[in-house]
């Protein structure tokens, strides 16, 4: 009973424009609520913000490429760190909520629409490399099937741009390497054979594409 209260209150906050401050103040006790189970595979929305600003900084990244906005939890954690934030998101409604709150914010863009026909228009925008922070649960759990095709794809657009852009892929775990899922071991051969010097590895399951330094 409590379980299903609890459910019903969370659904009746999601309509409204605090949901996402209360879902960020929720990040606290996740992180550590994370630690104490002895840091199991999925990774805290604290500790994805940690690994965004870390690699922004390791390689001197002034502009970060979201797909999958959501409540805008990443963009808002970031928005003091990079110069130029653009941010994809699918779902109209969660666009616009996320359009509305940055309205402000002269340097972050929200987009809506599909990522992989935004995507070359958000390309076409930048002067630099930048960061790539791609939302693998969508391509993994979300999409239909088939969609995990659209991952590669977007790859692709980001692997033969001019920039030597970084990425990170969320949610890893979900690459399975069953019923059509790619693996990560897919996703490392599909990257270097783009880009053989790029370096692919996992850690806190996240995908992590760079030239390392």
């Amino acid at each position: 009973m409590a379980e299903d209260t609890l459910k019903a209150f969370r659904r009746l906050l999601q309509r409204t424009p605090v949901y996402g401050a209360y879902k960020a103040i929720g990040h606290y006790p996740d992180y550590w609520y994370w630690i104490l189970r002895g840091r199991p595979a999925r990774s805290p929305h604290l500790l994805k913000q940690k690994v965004v600003r870390e690699y922004g900084r390791r390689f001197g990244l002034k502009t970060l490429v979201e797909t999958g906005t959501y409540y805008g939890e990443m963009v808002a954690a970031m928005k003091r760190h990079f110069e130029r934030i653009y941010s994809i998101e699918f779902v109209a409604e969660l666009a616009e909520r996320a359009q509305r709150k940055f309205a402000r914010e002269a340097h972050i863009k929200i987009l809506c629409g599909d990522s992989c026909v935004v995507m070359p228009h958000v390309l076409s925008l930048l002067s630099g490399p930048a960061l790539f922070w791609l939302d693998g649960g969508y391509y993994v759990w979300m999409g239909q099937p088939g969609d995990q095709q659209r991952l590669f794809a977007e790859l692709e657009m980001i692997l033969s741009h001019p920039f030597p852009h970084v990425i990170l892929l969320d949610d890893a775990r979900g690459l399975t390497g069953r019923d059509g899922i790619p693996s990560v071991g897919d996703l490392k051969a599909f990257v270097q054979g783009k880009s053989p010097a790029r370096q692919v590895r996992v850690e806190h399951d996240i995908v992590r594409v760079a030239l390392e330094k």
